[in-house]
């Protein structure tokens, strides 16, 4: 009877309720179930992929930039390109009605020859006219080209001659000029000081003005020998 009831009651030290010995006991280290190993050599994946993300969109804000500058210097080179077009056609038109300003200043300059005319409405009218079209050319950017006294230019001055006076200066225009921009709609005609002075007038001169006499000289009297035989 005794074997018997030590095969009812089951083995000797097993308890009731205690789990089988083929499960597997929690992990004791601190780790939660399920967590992926460590890899080997220390490094983690995930701060490989934060790196590599964070050079290519610096690659991408480096191109973004390039981009941007190209573009604003394309807009810029468009905009002096549409401006020096715009001033090569002003030159282009202004050039033809220069010829109509000479007219009306000729025929306005004509007025000193016919005093008569003076103060004639029409006279007038010319003036309003002339005045008129040269506030049209200066608004439009046609400006006259400082030419008297001014240093001489060859790339807006043309010299029809040399006179007297300062050297390399212009003395007399004997043409305006005028110029939109960087661009000479037509040179100003002009003479040019030769750095010689000019003679002055004998009429100033004292030495001139008394003859052969210069100043403190006196005419020698005649000689009374100069008669005799």
């Amino acid at each position: 009877m005794p074997a018997e009831a030590e095969q009812e009651t089951g083995a000797p030290g097993a308890e009731a309720g205690a789990p089988p010995a083929d499960e597997a006991a929690p992990p004791s280290d601190g780790e939660s179930p399920g967590a992926a190993p460590a890899p080997e050599g220390g490094e983690d994946p995930a701060v490989d992929d934060v790196e590599a993300l964070r050079a290519e969109a610096g690659d991408y804000r480096a191109r973004w930039m390039r981009a941007v500058a190209d573009y604003q210097n394309l807009r810029r080179r468009s905009a002096e390109q549409r401006a020096e077009l715009r001033m090569q056609l002003l030159a282009e038109l202004a050039r033809g009605y220069l010829g109509v300003l000479d007219d009306l200043d000729r025929a306005l300059g004509s007025l000193e020859q016919h005093g008569e005319l003076s103060g004639h409405p029409w006279v007038s009218g010319v003036e309003m006219v002339r005045q008129k079209f040269a506030s049209l050319l200066e608004g439009s950017g046609v400006t006259e080209i400082p030419a008297e006294g001014e240093p001489f230019d060859p790339r807006r001055h043309e010299a029809v001659g040399y006179q007297p006076g300062p050297e390399g200066r212009v003395v007399t225009v004997t043409e305006r000029g005028f110029e939109a921009g960087s661009h000479v709609v037509r040179p100003a005609r002009v003479v040019v000081g030769d750095g010689s002075v000019a003679p002055s007038d004998p009429r100033d001169d004292p030495a001139e003005a008394g003859g052969d006499a210069g100043p403190g000289r006196e005419e020698e009297p005649a000689s009374s020998e100069g008669g005799r035989g």
